[in-house]
């Protein structure tokens, strides 16, 4: 692996902003590929040490009251996986319940991966106890498809450009996301 230095204070506020930049871009699907390019350039010429950075715990600004519970999920996963949650606010509640009930089950599991994929949560993860944890998993997940990921309100699938995402009528409105077509819907 490459020996990176550590960014200094202002180097790490540049790469949050320009990181903080492209995650906007990849949610809400409106930018250029030039502007994601750009994006992407300016978080390459910041010196970082990446296995740090791969291994610190990244929660998220806005976990809120959710932070402890959000900071147990990031700490089970295992160095040099990344430690990030790919989901936004709406749905940290509930992935705060899901990590206090898997930890009931089996204090050991471990998260590999913690995002959303075609609107609905997607939590990768081992245990030693896969059939009791993945039925807790089954329910969050299905929580997720009736709740939005913006604002935690009731939401349902819709989509924008290409991208599906579980939204309420408001955030849908505000973010320009549509409706579904039926065939849409039984994919």
């Amino acid at each position: 692996m490459t020996d990176f230095p550590q960014p200094d204070e202002q180097g790490e506020e540049a790469l949050r902003a320009a990181i903080d930049d492209l995650a906007t871009a990849a949610v809400d699907a409106d930018s250029t590929e030039d502007e994601i390019a750009a994006t992407t350039e300016a978080i390459r010429q910041v010196p970082i040490d990446a296995e740090r950075m791969l291994n610190a715990l990244h929660v998220p600004d806005d976990a809120g009251e959710y932070e402890p519970a959000l900071r147990a999920l990031l700490a089970r996963i295992p160095d040099g996986w990344g430690r990030w949650i790919g989901c936004g606010p709406g749905w940290y509640p509930i992935l705060a319940r899901l990590e206090e009930r898997l930890q009931q089950i089996d204090p050991d599991y471990r998260v590999h991966q913690i995002k959303e994929k075609f609107g609905t949560l997607r939590f990768y993860f081992s245990s030693s106890n896969w059939d009791a944890c993945r039925a807790v998993l089954a329910d969050a997940e299905a929580e997720s498809e009736r709740t939005c990921e913006r604002c935690g309100n009731p939401g349902r699938l819709r989509k924008r450009n290409g991208w599906f995402r579980t939204v309420c009528d408001d955030c849908a409105q505000s973010g320009g996301y549509r409706e579904l077509p039926p065939d849409d819907e039984e994919e």
